[in-house]
């Protein structure tokens, strides 16, 4: 098949998808608005005049080439047309005149864009209705979305490469007590909440040999650096940045616990890659959180935005290694049967093939 996906090029999930697909013979295109290069795979980049971090009315400036879109995708006649992220991509697809495109929801295009004013949610209402078909990545966010159309949501869950994400990656015979996550630093993310409940513990039982480690990067940094001078938990937190996939396979299966303790999550595919490397996971009690977990085998579930029952949760955890090691067996079983990466690919790549077979104008 050719496939034209409308998504930034940097992304790591848009690199994972390419990488998939060109893996299997496919011929993969991408049309970027942000400049970058994917191996196997050409990228057309179209120069808006934004970054990725641009307001949304600095954002307006997509939607002004969505005859440029048009026009490529005329010249590449491609068998699919896959638009991300429905409140940027997906409406330049829209706008484009595109027909028989696939739109994938994201997350923030479905639990934040449309709560900021009218016209956002039309705008969204819009997008959803012009795609032919429509994926999701979780159940959770697909109801979500069922706000704003009656249309059906393809379930497309992300997932994990068990190779690379496993238990055999854990090399420390240290004793220390480690906690941490790798998320972006984002209000969402709930990166606040675990520094708070990681001072209680630390506050409430300083004979626990604790260590924090916080893989990402994102526009709290400074703030969550502060927090943590102000906690006084600094000289045991250990700030890591922006990390690629192999290493945070490593910092997952390194740590005693991963906190996944956010405010909003699409899909928690954080999560899936921490069970996936045989760690025991807390989450908050959100449903895209929820889905990517097996509550109470898997997973310890606790309210959002709560540090005090995060802090009680990480002492229960460290009180009890035979329940660390039966949670963190049961999370890698889990993944292996309902998260492995080519399992969710292939899933992807039939629904791929059953709409080239239906589908005969594009543009």
């Amino acid at each position: 098949m050719k496939i034209c996906f409308l998504a930034p090029a940097n992304n790591a999930h848009t690199i994972k998808w390419c990488k998939y697909f060109v893996a299997q013979g496919h011929h993969v295109d991408v049309i970027s608005f942000i400049d970058s290069d994917i191996p196997g795979t050409t990228v057309h980049f179209i120069d808006t005049g934004t970054s990725a971090n641009g307001s949304d009315k600095d954002k307006l400036k997509y939607l002004l080439k969505s005859a440029t879109v048009r026009k490529i995708i005329k010249q590449l006649k491609p068998d699919i047309i896959n638009a991300h992220y429905a409140t940027s991509y997906g409406t330049v697809a829209a706008l484009a005149g595109l027909k028989n495109y696939i739109l994938s929801v994201w997350g923030s295009d479905i639990y934040e864009f449309p709560q900021k004013s009218f016209l956002h949610k039309a705008l969204l209402k819009f997008s959803l209705f012009k795609a032919k078909y429509l994926f999701s990545t979780s159940k959770a966010m697909a109801e979500e979305a069922s706000k704003y159309t009656n249309k059906t949501f393809y379930i497309t869950p992300f997932g994990v490469n068990i190779d690379l994400f496993t238990p055999k990656m854990r090399d420390r015979n240290d004793t220390n007590f480690i906690i941490g996550t790798v998320k972006g630093l984002a209000p969402a993310y709930g990166i606040d909440v675990l520094l708070r409940s990681a001072a209680l513990l630390k506050n409430e039982h300083p004979e626990i040999p604790l260590k924090i480690r916080i893989a990402g990067s994102g526009c709290c940094e400074k703030e969550y650096h502060s927090l943590a001078a102000k906690l006084n938990i600094e000289n045991i937190t250990t700030w890591l940045g922006f990390i690629p996939q192999e290493q945070a396979a490593k910092e997952w299966a390194n740590m005693d616990v991963a906190v996944v303790c956010s405010n909003s999550e699409s899909f928690g595919v954080s999560a899936v890659e921490a069970q996936s490397c045989g760690c025991p996971v807390i989450i908050s009690d959100i449903p895209g959180l929820m889905e990517a977990t097996k509550p109470g085998e898997t997973s310890i579930v606790v309210p959002k935005k709560n540090e005090k029952a995060v802090a009680d949760a990480l002492f229960r955890l460290y009180n009890d290694a035979t329940l660390r090691r039966e949670m963190g067996i049961a999370g890698r079983d889990y993944v292996s049967k309902n998260y492995e990466l080519n399992d969710c690919f292939n899933r992807i790549e039939m629904l791929f093939k059953t709409i080239a077979n239906n589908s005969f104008s594009r543009c």
